[in-house]
Parts: structure tokens; sequence; C-alpha cells
């Protein structure tokens, strides 16, 4: 294939970078369109806009890669648990921030002597409630622009939780054990921002709304079930385990293209999947008794991941559920 620029086009260089994301059956069949596509639209433009659409253009592509468009499997069923996960991670901010509330607690596990040093921690206490409420906010009021923007935030937050307690933490357990407060964040922001957006820009019904409050409901129990990520718990490896592989049966229901149950699992996930691995690696007495199950959870993931990547066909005509 060779690609066609046409005079007074933008310089092919982040066309041609963008385009090597694709697969390479899609570039030898498509890959003269695009090319026409994209000078077409950038001639007029300065560098702003021809960054613009080749950052577009390359993040299709790794959609294509991934299997998360708007007509596959996978990205339909992102599409139905993002609503879920962001009531989910709001209900679970919000029990957290309320159990603090109610009860004198040790709030500040990375204390600093000066308020300067204090700062990264008070921003992850009050982003932990603050972001998924605006996220869960957006999504009732049907706002998906500004909910991507919130979910970017959201998952900031969780960076920010992991970068701390890898940077104050003395040993690699308490590293672990402090991560697991943060990686919910972290998750649900990703797997939002993953969702095709052109699946997601849908009017929500009262029933959606729904589903949101009870899946916000839903990430308080979660929450309290692992009882505030408290080390009391870490010895019970049977309710990690359970919490891990239930979520992850759920995406078994693909395979019969019911993907509203298999939502409901996956917007469970970024909730309990690493401090559930955490309590089963305290249970069993090691990081290498973990190496079996770990491996159990990738065979399943790999299944999962199989069932996802089908094409729906048809341009995606099939309802979301």
């Amino acid at each position: 294939m060779t690609i066609q620029f046409f005079p007074g086009s933008a310089d092919p260089v982040a066309f041609r970078a963008a385009l090597r994301l694709y697969p390479a059956r899609y570039r030898r069949e498509r890959g003269d369109e695009l090319s026409a596509v994209f000078a077409d639209s950038t001639a007029e433009g300065g560098k702003l806009a021809t960054a613009r659409e080749a950052l577009d253009l390359g993040v299709y592509g790794l959609r294509m890669r991934t299997g998360l468009t708007a007509s596959s499997t996978a990205g339909r069923l992102f599409a139905l648990a993002a609503p879920l996960v962001a009531g989910a991670i709001a209900g679970l901010g919000l029990t957290r921030f309320l159990h603090d509330f109610s009860m004198p607690v040790d709030w500040w596990m990375w204390e600093a002597p000066d308020r300067v040093q204090q700062l990264p921690a008070h921003a992850l206490y009050y982003g932990q409630l603050l972001a998924p409420l605006l996220l869960v906010g957006a999504v009732l009021a049907g706002r998906w622009r500004l909910a991507r923007t919130a979910a970017v935030a959201v998952a900031a937050v969780g960076a920010l939780g992991v970068t701390l307690a890898a940077l104050v933490q003395p040993d690699f357990w308490l590293v672990l054990n402090k991560s697991c407060e943060a990686t919910p964040q972290l998750f649900a922001g990703l797997l939002f921002a993953l969702a095709p957006q052109e699946l997601l820009r849908r009017r929500q019904t009262r029933s959606d709304r729904a589903m949101v409050l009870a899946a916000a409901a839903g990430g308080g129990l979660v929450l309290v079930a692992q009882d505030f990520y408290s080390s009391w718990v870490l010895m019970d490896g049977r309710a990690g385990a359970a919490l891990v592989l239930l979520p992850l049966l759920t995406l078994l229901f693909v395979a019969r293209d019911r993907l509203v149950p298999a939502a409901m699992g996956l917007a469970v996930l970024p909730l309990t999947l690493t401090f559930s691995l955490f309590q089963i690696w305290q249970s069993i007495g090691g990081v290498w008794r973990l190496l079996p199950v770990v491996g159990l959870v990738l065979v399943g993931t790999m299944v999962a991941a199989g069932l996802l990547h089908r094409d729906t066909g048809a341009g995606g005509r099939r309802s979301l559920a």
C-alpha cells in the first residue's frame, strides 16, 4: 500500500505514526481512505488541529487493536459497565467518608511535620470523595463530556494514592496495603475512560439512573464487606477469593450475549480485585503460594478476553444489552 498525500496537506509524519497503531490488515485496506480524510480535515488547520486529528486517529487505532470499539462485544460491555462503575466508586468514597466522619479514627497514615507536605495526603483523601461524586453526578445528568473529564480526575486521584504509598511507606508490604485504598479509583477511572464515547452518548432513562444509584449502594456494601480495608480481615482468604471470583464468573454471561450481568461484575472488580488478592496472599502465607492463584486468574482473564474480542458485526447495530 502506498499512502498518497495531497498538495498542501499537513505533515504526514503524525498521520503515519497514528496509522501504525491500526491492525496491518486495516492499514492495507483503508490506508488510502484514511490518508485522504486526514489530509482534507487538516488542510486548513494549524499544528494544533493536526495534532488533535492525529491523536483521535491514533486512539481509534488502539481501540481497534484492543477490541474496544462501538461495534465490538467488549466495547458494548464497557459502555454498560461505565455508568455502574461510576456509581460504585462514588458509593465507596461516600461510605468511607461517612464512616470516618462518624467515628474518631486516625485519618492520616502519611502524617508529615509541616502543612506543605500534608497537602498530597489531603488532596488524596478529599479527591477520593469529590472526584467520584462529580463523575456520578455527570453520569446522572447525561453530561458525558464532563463525565469523561471527571473519570480522568478519578484515575489521577488513584494514581496519586499509589505514588504516595510507594514514596512514603517503608516496605513492600505496606506499599501494597496502602495501594489497595487507591487502586479502586485508578481502575474505575480507566474503565470509564476506555468505554466507547459514542455508546455513552445516549439519553439516560429512569431505569438507567436507578441502576447507577443501586451501584452506588453496592459500592458502599463492598467497602463494608472488606471492613474498610481493615487489617483484621486480611486472613480471611475465602472472602477475598469470593470477591474476585464471583465478579469474574459473571463475565461468562458474555458467551450468551447477556451483557448486563457481565457489566455488573465488571463494575465490581475495580473495587475488590487488589484488596482481595492481598487478602489471599496474607491468608495462604506468602507471595510464592499466591502464584497458582494468580495463574488461575490470568487464565480466566484470557478466556474472558477471548469472549470479549468477538465482533458483533453489522456496525454494532444490536442494542447494548
